[in-house]
Formats: structure tokens, sequence, C-alpha cells
């Protein structure tokens, strides 16, 4: 039996990605002034999901999702490529906190917002792209 092969959509992943970190950043800054809490908590949100906006975008340039790959392996290794996009957007943001000298917690917060808005986008874009592959085959 032969592995059916797909390959992602470049487009649409980032597409999702820009929707999820822009959404989480407008609803962070949105909280940041109805909580009254100020500009410099809305800018370390924003700033927070910028960042993980570019980790985001070139992890996925170089996971390259246009290559055709087996649909078994698929799913591993996106698992995997999230997880490498994870650390090295934790990594990043420990580094913009001890330059730009943000408080922690706005950070901390503003990071697992985004990466919640980004891995549920990223998923719900990835399954119907699946989803799609799997009734063209049968």
């Amino acid at each position: 039996m032969n592995n059916p092969e797909i390959s992602l959509s470049f487009r649409n992943i980032a597409t999702a990605q820009c929707t999820a970190t822009t959404l989480a950043a407008a609803l962070w800054i949105a909280g940041s002034f109805i909580g009254g809490f100020g500009g410099q908590i809305a800018a370390v949100g924003a700033a927070e999901s910028l960042l993980l906006l570019v980790v985001s975008l070139i992890i996925l340039v170089l996971f390259s999702p246009n290559k055709k790959r087996p649909v078994a392996s698929l799913a591993s290794l996106w698992s995997a490529t999230s997880f490498i996009r994870f650390l090295a957007a934790l990594v990043a943001s420990t580094l913009l906190y001890y330059v730009a000298q943000f408080e922690l917690r706005s950070l901390l917060f503003s990071f697992l917002l985004t990466s919640i808005f980004l891995l549920i986008a990223e998923t719900k874009t990835i399954s119907s792209m699946l989803t799609k592959c799997s009734s063209q085959t049968l």
C-alpha cells in the first residue's frame, strides 16, 4: 500500500498565524486600556505578539510546508515543529525581557495568550487541509 503524500499551503498557515497574533495583540491592547493598566502594558503585549509572529514565520519558512510529505508523518512533524517554535519563542521572549526591561508578568501572560491563539489557528487550518486531502483520496 502506498502512503499518500500531502503538501500544506504556506499562504494559509501564514495567514492563520498573522490573524491569530493580530487578534491576540488587539485583545491584549484593548484589555490593557479597558482594565486601566496603561500604555506600557499594552506595548508589552503588542511587542510579544509581534515577536511570536516573527518567530512563527521563520519556523514556518524552515519547515517548508509546500514540500510533499507522507500524511502519516505530517502530524508528528508538525508537533515537533510547534515544540521547536515554542522553545525559540521562549528564548526570544527571554531576550526581550532582558533587553527591554519589560515587566515579567505582562510578558508571560501575553506570551501565553498569543501562543494559545497561534495553536488554535494553526490546528484549525492544518486539520481543514488534512480533511480536504482525505475527502479527495476516498
